[in-house]
């Protein structure tokens, strides 16, 4: 599991050890925090290598993992909004050169089946909400932002023509808006934990834009388990994952204050160039596979992940 420290990456690892899989996971912990997979660091069935697949690979330290790997996960790559505007040549540059080492790993590996995160950003601004798989991928050069999305759309030709050459299955999910603990509560996380923290903490909430946005938030636990439902099957597939469940920014703040109990009194900021303003997903093809899944409602998924910041704030820590 490449960024396997990481917010997906770490339940990702504790649900694979909990279905009985031998796991390794490769992190640089630029993002990702070894307190993430406390609850597996010490099992049998578990290795932590910390490696920056950003730069030259050592292979000395793969040299034990047992081969042929049935599955690699590749969700290692600069993520967090912000980063897209203030660094967008280091996240399109680090991200696909991430993806070039990790297909050097899979031969290394003699990696069986791939599994690739990419992004519902790859999708710009739709022309068709709820979006479907086979929607174009639309990229804006004039964007910032975009740099993120250049890169998972590179990531998925990458993995495309790689295991069509190699004859190896691969899964592409295209991921939307996941949220739930463990997430990073910078400038450089998402939505969701960054206003839990500004509603526990500060007394300026603000929000970019007028909150006239929508997202649909998926709870990681739901993610995670779809996941590798769809790795057991052994899917070679382009999928969404995600909830198809639409919600404004302005609303999710509210919910959040109301969750906490705190007045909400919001400031607005400019917002951001070319930010989206829809995003919401069609899950049918995801349906049609798991016709009896019920996603976590918003608003349990959002008591559950600010009980885990209250916890934090309690032992004095930032989540950073």
């Amino acid at each position: 599991v490449t960024g396997g420290a990481g917010f997906i990456g770490s339940f990702l690892c504790e649900e694979l050890i909990r279905r009985g899989f031998y796991v390794v996971a490769i992190d640089n912990l630029f993002r990702g925090k070894i307190e993430n997979l406390k609850s597996i660091i010490n099992h049998k069935n578990f290795k932590f290598v910390k490696m920056d697949l950003s730069g030259s690979i050592d292979f000395d330290l793969l040299m034990d993992v047992p081969k042929p790997v049935s599955i690699l996960f590749h969700l290692a790559a600069i993520n967090g909004t912000q980063y897209f505007y203030d660094i967008p040549f280091k996240v399109l540059d680090i991200n696909t050169r991430i993806t070039q080492n990790v297909l050097r790993i899979v031969e290394f590996l003699d990696a069986k089946y791939i599994v690739y995160t990419s992004s519902s950003e790859v999708y710009g601004d739709p022309i068709k909400i709820p979006t479907p798989e086979d929607h174009p991928i639309l990229l804006n050069i004039f964007s910032m932002r975009d740099s993120y999305a250049s890169s998972k759309a590179i990531g998925e030709f990458y993995i495309k023509l790689f295991c069509e050459k190699k004859k190896i299955p691969y899964l592409i999910l295209r991921v939307f808006n996941l949220y739930g603990e463990r997430m990073q509560t910078s400038k450089y996380g998402q939505v969701i934990p960054e206003f839990i923290k500004r509603a526990l903490l500060e007394d300026n909430f603000y929000i970019i834009g007028d909150g006239s946005n929508t997202r649909s938030f998926c709870y990681i636990k739901d993610a995670v388990e779809l996941m590798v439902k769809m790795v057991e099957m052994r899917l070679s597939d382009v999928i969404n994952l995600g909830n198809d469940e639409e919600i404004s920014i302005i609303e999710l703040a509210k919910r959040i204050h109301r969750i906490i109990g705190r007045e909400f009194k919001p400031s607005f900021l400019p917002p951001r160039p070319f930010d989206h303003k829809r995003r919401r997903p069609d899950i049918s093809k995801l349906r049609s596979l798991f016709k009896d899944f019920n996603f976590t409602p918003l608003d349990v998924g959002l008591n559950k992940t600010i009980e885990f910041y209250k916890n934090l704030k309690d032992e004095g820590s930032s989540g950073k």
